[in-house]
């Protein structure tokens, strides 16, 4: 993993989930720990490839829009999929990593070398409780310099804002950063759009 690290490269870029673990399986397993919320977990899902790539600037626009997108979908109202989303949906998924998930082996390693050489490290995740997750996976997150998840940043990948700000945050150009994620049409687009490099992950 080392060898992708280019000398101009200044901060990396980490997606979360399917990058930093493997994610097989999670969809049947939340399903599997909650099987009367089916409905609402295909909304979420519904809505999330719906927003694909939206930038609405802020969290709080980003949110109203989803979970008014989500209510849409099975009959509910903003306000109690919002509910659900942050007390039942996000908790039960960052169970599920902690049960079944373990953190890929290069990860620690690789977050080593890139401390050695004077990197900034950044977890930019498509999903909330991003804090969460990362502890569930056994990673401590004052390991990175900046945790956060891009309905924080005010869409969803692969947005060009989101890198744009993230660049921002790190005061560096996007042409110094590396994005690693394991998706091209999310993570990769992203950043191909401001002009970083990408590197993908196959788990």
């Amino acid at each position: 993993m080392a060898a992708i690290l280019r000398p101009e490269t200044r901060v990396v870029v980490f997606d979360l989930d399917g990058t930093l673990y493997a994610k097989h399986g999670m969809v049947r397993r939340m399903l599997v720990a909650a099987p009367l919320d089916w409905r609402k977990m295909l909304a979420e899902r519904q809505t999330r490839k719906q927003l694909r790539g939206k930038w609405l600037r802020d969290e709080k626009t980003f949110y109203n829009t989803y979970f008014q997108t989500m209510a849409l979908q099975c009959s509910s109202t903003p306000k109690e999929m919002g509910e659900w989303y942050e007390k039942r949906y996000m908790p039960l998924m960052v169970s599920v990593i902690q049960q079944y998930y373990t953190l890929a082996g290069w990860v620690k390693p690789f977050l080593v070398e890139c401390r050695k050489r004077g990197m900034r490290l950044v977890v930019l995740s498509d999903y909330g409780h991003t804090h969460e997750k990362l502890e569930a996976l056994g990673l401590d997150v004052e390991l990175f310099d900046w945790v956060v998840s891009a309905p924080e940043l005010g869409g969803l990948k692969p947005a060009s804002q989101l890198m744009s700000k993230v660049a921002e945050r790190m005061t560096v150009s996007p042409s110094e950063c590396l994005v690693i994620g394991d998706r091209e049409d999310t993570d990769g687009e992203m950043a191909k759009a401001v002009g970083a490099a990408f590197y993908l992950v196959k788990q």
